[in-house]
């Protein structure tokens, strides 16, 4: 029995696309959005914290992935396969949640990561409202910022799906 390591390298790039997909739609969807509804500026931060160290350590690895599993199946199966160009079209899609990951969702980051100290020491002052609505504000630009690398990475897994199914 030969391995076509085009097709296992396709599928699994298809695998990791759409969990990146999945969680990140569940992540939005579930969890952050029921966190932007709180009162609370700790557990806000605490819970976009949460979201964002995981998904520092897990995002790379997903959408790195996929995106060179991508164009290593298209690269394999030849520019004449059925799907080399779909395999190209997802593997574009995942090096542009890269991009955009760089530059507009890490300011974000950095940002919120900046505001929890400042939350901290207005702590012990009364009005600390400025510092609520704006760690709300930051969190739902990220939320939004989220779901458009989201999209991204659901465009690459359709785009892989179709390409497996050409083959």
């Amino acid at each position: 029995m030969t391995i076509n390591w085009a097709q296992a390298v396709q599928l699994t790039s298809l695998l990791l696309a759409t969990h990146s997909s999945g969680y990140g739609l569940c992540s939005d969807r579930i969890a952050l959005h029921n966190t932007l509804l709180l009162s609370d500026r700790d557990t806000i931060t605490r819970q976009w914290f949460r979201a964002w160290d995981f998904g520092r350590k897990y995002g790379p690895v997903v959408v790195t992935g996929s995106g060179l599993g991508f164009l290593g199946a298209a690269l394999l199966d030849g520019v004449d396969s059925p799907g080399f160009s779909l395999n190209i079209s997802a593997a574009v899609s995942m090096g542009l949640v890269v991009f955009y990951t760089v530059f507009y969702v890490f300011p974000l980051n950095d940002k919120l990561l900046a505001a929890h100290p400042r939350l901290i020491s207005q702590k012990k002052s009364d009005d600390a409202s400025q510092t609520t609505d704006e760690i709300r504000n930051l969190a739902a630009a990220w939320k939004i910022a989220d779901l458009k690398r989201t999209l991204l990475s659901t465009v690459a897994a359709v785009a892989g799906l179709i390409a497996a199914c050409k083959q």
